[in-house]
């Protein structure tokens, strides 16, 4: 997978938790925000599945690990990443999204036995340092009072 298409995910999903946001704060119910977001990407989708979805259909083995896929981690996924999206804003819930495939890489790793690149565990590094940036609480700089301002 390109760089281009690793990067086209991470725009979609700001773009759905964009919009979802502002269909919550416009008093649509999360329920309903989230599944017009997701219903609508997966229409979009759609021409897709019929052109490569084939091996889905092949055995019924296939057929039931897809249905876990879309089921377990997607829909679970996604209706806990709705709930965080009603108590946080969508740049903080996009930016957390940033944790899961740093996980997946160490758990890939220390389970599974994959070897990670030099370039690979420095930019786990940095993805790290990024993450750690953005949890620290922001301060405003002090600004003095203008001569003559009231207190």
């Amino acid at each position: 997978m390109g760089a281009w298409s690793r990067a086209g995910g991470w725009y979609q999903l700001a773009v759905y938790s964009w919009v979802a946001h502002r269909l919550m704060g416009a008093g649509i119910s999360r329920a309903a925000a989230m599944g017009s977001v997701f219903g609508a990407g997966g229409l979009l989708l759609l021409p897709v599945l019929i052109l490569t979805g084939a091996p889905l259909l092949a055995s019924p083995q296939a057929f039931w690990v897809a249905s876990y896929m879309a089921l377990i981690p997607m829909f679970a996924g996604y209706l806990l990443f709705g709930c965080g999206l009603t108590r946080v804003s969508p740049s903080t819930a996009t930016t957390i999204t940033l944790v899961e495939p740093a996980v997946a890489t160490l758990l890939a790793v220390a389970i599974v036995g994959e070897e990670l690149s030099a370039e690979g565990w420095a930019s786990m590094v940095l993805l790290g340092a990024a993450l750690a940036l953005l949890a620290l609480p922001q301060r405003l700089p002090a600004v003095a009072p203008s001569p003559g301002a009231q207190p």
